[in-house]
């Protein structure tokens, strides 16, 4: 975090993308299998063409050389029907061949496209399973600023809660830019605040290339318990390399804005319980 100084919030190292890696590897090796496995018959199967073409070089000098005056006639009439037989089974290697690198190149396609897929289904898998995965306060805020660097792309950023009692947003974590510098509006103030009374995240598409302007926000989303917005997460720029977002940005957004308060709350609650844990299975006794 940019406010390294903060002791409420010190620095913890997330491996999410061995998270990912791991998931990956768990549920979709299958996949990768059967690319392989396609990848090698294509192979075999232009080694065998090579094969047949070479055979049919060697033959065809073979004809020349018994085909003079002083040649064999059943020898010649054996190397034409070998040719013949090893012609026809090139021009069914090569109709083979044809259909297979077709397939093959739909196959890379389809692969591309699951391997994106899979990825954006490990993006959020990771994410999701992450925030619910401890409930030390400090520990889910620095996944989520984690999420927000390393599956989105962010920046520039800060995550605040609404302050109730004063009206005003009071920032919990921030990224590339002390804490105390983080802009704390009111909670009815500009594009913020009209996140918190819609409930709906806001995207300026056109700046989000544009260099942080604690002014202007590229992205604001809302952070909610049930259908109550209790803080949000405000970026003001990418990194350079994110020159927009993706179908599973703007999930993980959506994933963010579902859980990542709900586990905040959690691990607040928590903590302030740190004296006393509470039993777990004491939980049927308020159902």
């Amino acid at each position: 975090m940019a406010d390294s100084n903060d002791k409420d919030l010190p620095v913890q190292e997330l491996d999410l993308a061995a998270s990912k890696r791991e998931f990956i590897e768990t549920f979709f090796k299958r996949g990768a299998e059967f690319t392989e496995e396609l990848m090698r018959e294509n192979e075999r199967l232009r080694y065998r063409l090579v094969q047949v073409e070479e055979m049919n070089r060697v033959l065809g000098q073979g004809l020349e050389k018994d085909g003079s005056p002083g040649g064999s006639a059943k020898a010649l009439r054996e190397l034409v029907d070998r040719i013949e037989r090893l012609e026809g089974e090139r021009s069914q290697l090569l109709h083979r061949y044809e259909g297979v690198a077709k397939d093959s190149a739909d196959f890379h396609a389809r692969y591309a496209d699951i391997e994106r897929e899979n990825n954006n289904l490990a993006n959020l898998y990771v994410a999701s399973y992450q925030l619910h995965s401890t409930m030390e306060l400090r520990e889910v805020t620095q996944i989520i600023v984690e999420i927000l660097l390393n599956f989105i792309g962010a920046k520039t950023f800060a995550i605040q809660l609404v302050d109730e009692e004063k009206r005003v947003l009071r920032t919990l974590a921030a990224e590339g830019v002390a804490r105390k510098d983080v802009p704390t509006p009111s909670v009815s103030d500009g594009v913020v605040g009209t996140v918190l009374s819609s409930g709906k995240p806001y995207f300026d598409e056109a700046r989000f290339s544009a260099r942080a302007d604690f002014a202007h926000p590229v992205i604001v989303a809302p952070l909610c318990i049930a259908q109550r917005v209790v803080g949000v997460v405000v970026v003001w720029d990418l990194l350079q390399q994110k020159t927009g977002l993706a179908d599973v940005d703007y999930e993980l957004f959506n994933l963010l804005g579902a859980h990542a308060a709900a586990a905040l709350q959690g691990a607040k609650l928590t903590a302030e319980l740190s004296d006393r844990p509470p039993q777990l299975w004491a939980a049927v006794d308020l159902v």
